[in-house]
């Protein structure tokens, strides 16, 4: 799935926008003209039914057209078109055109064809030039607002391919995959995912498979056996303990049996405040040992705090067990938060 924003619509130059202008102006004098032709031609034909106020025929009808014209422009340029506000200025063109003709189609000696499409093809030209502007607008409004356009399927495969085609289309209008190659990756992946369920439930696969599973077939989160893992890498902090310096290296030569027991003898007792410092991570060894199920014994205290880089010996390991036993540890939430 592709994450990256799709870009907006280039900027333009001022070239363009000089051009764009003179089209735009060059696009209303052609409305003009065309307005100004069929302005005579249709108040002389209403004035045996409006009379005095024949001219205000055709004048409502070419404001109208203009009015509807430029508010389905402003409106797609607010990405709020109205699709069927298109058909009015059409409407009133088409009728614009047919009060034009009448008068030529009704004389004697048949129809005066020159003067018919001269008179239709100025308004034609006007609503040609309008929808066209209109398409641009809609079409740079909706670069403007790429999470709101919905990707469009290629006419071939539409074709080729009806009606997986159109399930497709159905599953991005319902699901509001608004991307087209996203859409494609994700049936992709449906579709080896109900691979995968015939393969270990056979041809009953409905039936047989769990609620869950054909939940998610149905929500299309059934990833396929073949997906890759994302693993993302953490980082764990040890907790903030004081450096101590390493301990020095013991001497080479082996003690007789007797020193080493008059020594043992005699070594001084760890005090349990000489532990403090190995507290915080004496509770994370101890949850995380009791998470695992596996019991907590001085060795494998001393051996999971030399792996974290520290020195410790093995009576100050007895002596840390010992308070970890005797006092009551903190919560698993506050564990985490030491920890991090």
């Amino acid at each position: 799935m592709n994450d990256q924003p799709a870009a907006g619509p280039r900027p333009l130059s001022e070239g363009e926008q000089t051009l764009i202008s003179v089209t735009a102006a060059a696009v209303g004098v052609l409305g003009l003209v065309g307005f100004a032709i069929s302005f005579a031609t249709v108040m002389n034909a209403a004035k045996p039914t409006f009379g005095a106020l024949a001219f205000l025929l055709p004048l409502g009808v070419d404001l109208g057209i203009g009015v509807f014209s430029a508010l389905d422009i402003v409106l797609a340029r607010l990405d709020m078109r109205v699709r069927w506000l298109r058909f009015i200025p059409w409407t009133l063109t088409a009728v614009t055109v047919y009060l034009n003709v009448a008068a030529y189609t009704g004389v004697a000696g048949g129809p005066d064809w020159f003067a018919v499409i001269a008179h239709a093809i100025l308004p034609g030209l006007w609503v040609v030039a309008v929808e066209i502007g209109t398409h641009a607008v809609r079409k740079r409004a909706n670069l403007a607002n790429p999470s709101r356009r919905l990707d469009s399927i290629r006419v071939s495969r539409w074709v080729l391919s009806p009606l997986p085609t159109f399930a497709l289309w159905r599953r991005m209008v319902l699901w509001e995959v608004r991307s087209y190659p996203d859409a494609l990756n994700r049936e992709r992946d449906r579709i080896l995912a109900k691979t995968d369920l015939q393969d270990r439930y056979g041809r009953l696969w409905q039936f047989k498979a769990s609620r869950r599973e054909r939940a998610l077939y149905k929500l299309g989160e059934l990833a396929p056996a073949s997906a890759p893992v994302h693993v993302e890498r953490v980082r764990l902090t040890q907790p903030s303990t004081p450096q101590r310096p390493a301990l020095a290296a013991a001497p080479d030569r082996k003690p007789s049996p007797r020193k080493a027991r008059t020594r043992k003898a005699t070594r001084p007792a760890v005090a349990p405040s000489e532990v403090d410092d190995l507290m915080p991570l004496g509770w994370q060894i101890a949850a995380d040992h009791e998470a695992r199920g596996v019991a907590l014994t001085r060795d494998r205290l001393r051996d999971a705090i030399r792996q974290t880089g520290q020195s410790i010996s093995t009576d100050r390991a007895g002596a840390l067990l010992a308070r970890l036993r005797s006092e009551t540890g903190p919560t698993a939430e506050e564990t985490g938060r030491e920890a991090a």
